[in-house]
């Protein structure tokens, strides 16, 4: 092995990822699968509420087409209002939740830009001294 002072030593090259970069990727990406997480309960609660929404409107026809029966038979009519009771809309998923999560996914993307500015700027700089321009 060479030992002069122009021989290249890659030992002291560290390949190693920078303990706080690797917790806040880590922290981002968990918030961002909290945020996915999020997304489908939306989703979920959107499609259960059309559903319900469909299955009263539906019911209030067929409560009004039997009034309408009942009325021409000399009849009471029947309460259309009853499906308050029948019927059971979905709970609306919190937001507040969303909201942090997403000032959280926000947080950390932020912390892994100013860091990776940094060392960019850094690797350029390197670059810059080690790499000749091209001669025209």
């Amino acid at each position: 092995t060479e030992s002069g002072p122009l021989a290249p030593n890659f030992s002291t090259l560290s390949l190693s990822i920078d303990p706080f970069l690797a917790q806040t990727c880590d922290n981002l990406l968990d918030a961002i699968e909290t945020h996915h997480t999020e997304l489908n309960n939306h989703s979920y609660y959107s499609r259960s509420l059309a559903r319900e929404q469909a299955k009263i409107t539906a019911w209030q026809q067929k409560r009004r087409s039997e009034n309408a029966v009942r009325e021409m038979n000399k009849q009471p009519p029947l309460p259309e209002d009853e499906w308050q009771r029948l019927f059971k809309l979905p709970q609306e998923p919190g937001r507040l939740e969303v909201l942090l999560n997403s000032r959280q996914v926000e947080q950390y993307a932020r912390q892994v830009d100013g860091f990776a500015a940094g060392v960019t700027g850094k690797m350029f700089a390197v670059r810059g001294n080690l790499v000749p321009e091209k001669m025209e």
